[in-house]
């Protein structure tokens, strides 16, 4: 029995081994545990923080003065210069106590507050974007009256217990909020409408890895302003950046930045897992950077909702977050014709059918026979594509062109030049808006929709699409002498040059002393104009003269200003030449100084008025760029203004209850004649104070 008993006795060695197994799973679930919640706790003081800069930034107030910085932490991140490696953003107060106000909320994270680099431990970085005046994300601003705000707190998470700290130092999170500012009190300029803007596409997720020390260029999503006065300032190196969008069912994505650069793409969701790599070629004159690539990755690897990186051996890395896939438009537009939204007739080159939402057309949409591989040559003319989202174009899948966010037109034509391989095939043409919205057509070779010539037959020439074309400068045609800031007068003769009528209206716009720098072939900048006119259509192969007011005049120097006209300058015309519409430079004006207008007073209130901007004539249409001043009827003193938007509509901001009432008036040129209008005896707030042009003359 004692033997018995000796035999099946645990002896301490098994014991021993035992809990070593046990202890070694129970310690990683601890881990496991204490990491989540550390994370889980980082994550919601993060949006804590978002919330509350966001919060603070809508009200408009600031704390500090110059000589006292709302900011008195991180001096080394946020209170340097960009050549030191940081921000000074004490340059504006408002942005500064927004930040200070989220620092507040970071309370109890640990935080580093020298750390500039994106790997660091306890890494920290507060960024705050605003849509300025052109609709646009502008960087280290909290935004102006009734548009979006962004505060965005990134913090890297680093994991300490030494289980899991050789796997994954750190574990990076994103806090955001985006909000609409108050009214401040002030006089809106945007011409937007009564309720909140729309927010434009917003900046990729935070500050990302900075495996190098060089300088930071400004993360600024509105177009690089291009310096005048040349500096002996080192040019800094082009970070890498992301173009366009980056949808899950790619199997690439696009980069730009230095040439030569080696980007490696990672998905920071999966803890920095590779999916691709890629060199930029180049140079190029059509990116954020002169190097740009098309980095191809596995499709199965770009998961909605992960946060990818570039990281470049040269310059700065950039991260965006994953879309989903957008649906998949038909191929061809339907062939019922449907009504367009929008108020001014739509321009329309041919007799077909328009279709709803942005399109493209392919002009012509066929090739010749070909017996042995060549080219085609092809218009794409572009309508109705959303101004504030990116576009990109791809032939047979692979991609032509790309512009981002406020670099088009929205409704414009470009040139192509393809080789076409095959002497039968089709080639899906696609457009795809930073938005989701797309619209494909399909080029074939040879033609299929129409019948093979019989030899012999004479065939009918094809009507050339319209051609706005301008000659010489424009000619100055109020009497000497010129005052400074006095309204002037010019006239812009214009010519379609092509056999098709443009139906549609456009624009002719006059511009003083605009930047030489911004006066391109193609374009010059609508910030620029100093005045313009309607034009309602114009006949192939005719011309007008057209009358324009530059309502503020030239500026106070006597001599060596520079006038240029330009036809179609919102470029809503489609067009086979778009390098003619530039007039040639008046040169030369002698101006006689005068001094400087007061500029128009505010009103200083919380409400509204807002309102349509109409013309009548056959019918009530509703006028983009109207001219709407805001008038105090109990002294006749203006008191806003504003001009109406793409839609036809106008907003007032901020107004003051009236001694009396307001009156709003309205003035806008069309084929260089005034359309005027009023109405009168309005009371704020009030959002259906709709004005009326007709055609006579304006008394401002």
């Amino acid at each position: 029995m004692n033997h018995f008993k000796q035999k099946f006795q645990h002896s301490p060695g098994q014991a021993l081994v035992e809990f070593a197994l046990v202890i070694t799973a129970v310690l990683m679930m601890i881990f496991l545990i204490i990491e989540s919640a550390r994370i889980l706790w980082a994550w919601n003081t993060v949006q804590h923080a978002a919330r509350s800069g966001a919060r603070y930034a809508v009200t408009g107030s600031f704390d500090g003065d110059p000589s006292n910085c709302p900011v008195n932490f991180g001096h080394a991140k946020f209170r340097q210069t960009p050549a030191q490696g940081g921000r000074n953003v004490c340059t504006d107060l408002r942005v500064a106590s927004v930040i200070a106000t989220s620092h507040q909320a970071l309370t109890g994270l640990p935080l580093s507050e020298t750390s500039t680099t994106f790997e660091d431990d306890n890494y920290y970085n507060i960024e705050v974007w605003g849509a300025n005046e052109y609709g646009q994300l502008q960087y280290d601003f909290a935004g102006i009256p009734s548009n979006p705000v962004i505060v965005r707190v990134t913090y890297q998470v680093p994991i300490i217990t030494p289980f899991f700290r050789p796997i994954r130092e750190q574990i990076p999170v994103f806090g955001q909020e985006v909000l609409n500012n108050e009214a401040f009190g002030q006089l809106s300029t945007t011409g937007g409408q009564a309720l909140p803007p729309q927010l434009p596409p917003l900046p990729t997720p935070g500050v990302t890895p900075s495996p190098t020390p060089t300088p930071l260029v400004t993360n600024t999503p509105s177009p690089t302003v291009v310096t005048l006065t040349p500096t002996n300032t080192p040019i800094p190196v082009c970070g890498v950046k992301f173009e366009g969008f980056v949808v899950e069912t790619q199997d690439y994505v696009w980069v730009t930045g230095e040439v030569g650069a080696l980007v490696t793409i990672v998905d920071l969701t999966e803890g920095g897992q590779q999916i691709g790599v890629g060199t930029l070629d180049g140079p190029f004159n059509t990116h954020l950077c002169p190097g740009f690539s098309s980095i191809p990755v596995p499709s199965n690897e770009l998961i909605m909702g992960h946060v990818i990186a570039a990281i470049p051996n040269i310059g700065a890395p950039d991260t965006t977050i994953v879309l989903g896939a957008p649906p998949t438009n038909t191929p061809t537009p339907t062939n019922t014709p449907i009504p367009t939204a929008t108020p001014s007739p739509t321009i329309t080159p041919s007799p077909t059918s328009t279709p709803s939402g942005p399109y493209i057309v392919l002009f012509p949409q066929c090739g010749t026979p070909l017996t042995n591989p060549g080219t085609v040559q092809f218009i794409v003319n572009f309508v109705n594509w959303p101004t504030n989202q990116s576009l990109t174009v791809f032939w047979n899948g692979n991609l032509m062109q790309n512009w981002q966010a406020g670099g088009h037109a929205g409704s414009f034509s470009r040139t192509y030049t393809q080789i076409v391989p095959q002497t039968t095939a089709t080639y899906p043409v696609m457009a795809l808006a930073g938005g989701g919205a797309s619209n494909t057509k399909i080029f074939s070779v040879p033609c299929t929709d129409f019948p093979t010539p019989t030899p012999g037959t004479t065939p009918t020439s094809t009507p050339a699409p319209p051609d706005i074309v301008v000659y010489g400068p424009p000619v100055l045609i109020s009497t000497p002498p010129i005052v400074a800031y006095q309204p002037v007068q010019f006239r812009v003769p214009i010519t379609n040059e092509g056999d098709i009528n443009i139906n549609g209206q456009f624009w002719v716009d006059i511009y003083i002393d605009p930047n030489p720098v911004l006066v391109l072939t193609t374009t010059i900048p609508i910030t620029e104009s100093d005045g313009y006119s309607a034009v309602w259509g114009l006949a192939g192969n005719t011309s007008k003269v057209i009358t324009i007011t530059a309502p503020l005049g030239f500026a106070n120097e006597p001599v060596n200003h520079n006038v240029y006209g330009f036809a179609d300058s919102l470029e809503g015309v489609s067009e086979t030449d778009e390098t003619n519409n530039i007039t040639d430079a008046l040169i030369g004006v002698q101006v006689t100084p005068a001094a400087t207008p007061t500029p128009t007073g505010t009103p200083g209130g919380s409400n509204t008025i807002s309102g349509g901007a109409l013309t009548l004539a056959d019918d009530l249409v509703l006028q983009f760029r109207a001219t709407m001043r805001l008038v105090d009827a109990s002294n006749g003193q203006v008191v806003g203004l504003t001009t109406s938007d793409e839609n036809g509509l106008y907003t007032f901001n901020g107004v003051a209850p009236p001694t009396t009432t307001y009156t709003v008036v309205g003035c806008l040129t069309i084929d260089g004649e005034d359309w005027y209008g009023s109405i009168t005896g309005i009371i704020p707030p009030n959002n259906t104070a709709h004005v009326i042009m007709l055609k006579q003359p304006c008394p401002y």
